[in-house]
């Protein structure tokens, strides 16, 4: 959470919790004697402080509707991704929310829905949504989503000598071999997994 103080931060927290547990926002009432505010105006300044910041929404017409807005955490979802042979990569307009700590450091990230079970020995499973750090480099060892041949798939990334090979985590599967002449991209660095 950048840009918040200590206290905005707490007030949040308590926001989205209480949500979570009662499934309706707290009233401003409520917030006041949890933090032991002398009165509503109190609360009124921290709420048009993390509305403004992006953290909360504000519904005009309720005097009391917050939801904690989480706009920064959402990213595309991409469509399929292949856990076993390669499928087609289509382009959706869907976003999904992602927590914040699936999302390791800078840069742009999206979603895909696994689609396979060539992935299952590093918890990956069929219809899972994996959280991808776009970037164009990967290390050996790294689960990449690379696509071959204009092709996505979801494997763990090793280069050799003279060649790249896309290993599964599944013993049923053997390694992809990119020969040179092959069109190889890498898309992104899995950095994590939402699964319904």
């Amino acid at each position: 959470m950048q840009n918040l103080t200590a206290n905005q931060k707490k007030v949040l927290e308590f926001i989205e919790k209480y949500q979570g547990k009662n499934g309706f926002p707290p009233t401003y009432e409520t917030i006041a004697k949890q933090f032991g505010f002398s009165g509503k105006s109190s609360v009124q300044h921290y709420v048009e402080a993390l509305t403004k910041k992006g953290y909360l929404t504000k519904e005009r017409h309720l005097a009391h509707s917050l939801t904690v807005h989480k706009e920064g955490n959402l990213v595309p979802l991409l469509g399929k991704v292949a856990a076993g042979r390669p499928i087609e990569n289509r382009k959706h307009n869907e976003r999904i929310e992602v927590p914040t700590n699936m999302m390791k450091g800078a840069g742009e990230y999206f979603a895909l829905q696994v689609s396979g079970d060539s992935m299952i020995g590093e918890g990956i499973l069929d219809g899972d949504y994996v959280i991808i750090r776009q970037q164009s480099t990967a290390n050996n060892g790294d689960i990449v989503v690379a696509e071959i041949d204009e092709e996505a798939t979801i494997k763990r990334f090793y280069k050799k000598k003279d060649h790249v090979e896309l290993h599964s985590a599944n013993p049923i599967y053997k390694p992809i071999l990119v020969e040179a002449g092959r069109l190889l991209r890498i898309a992104g660095i899995y950095c994590g997994l939402i699964r319904y």
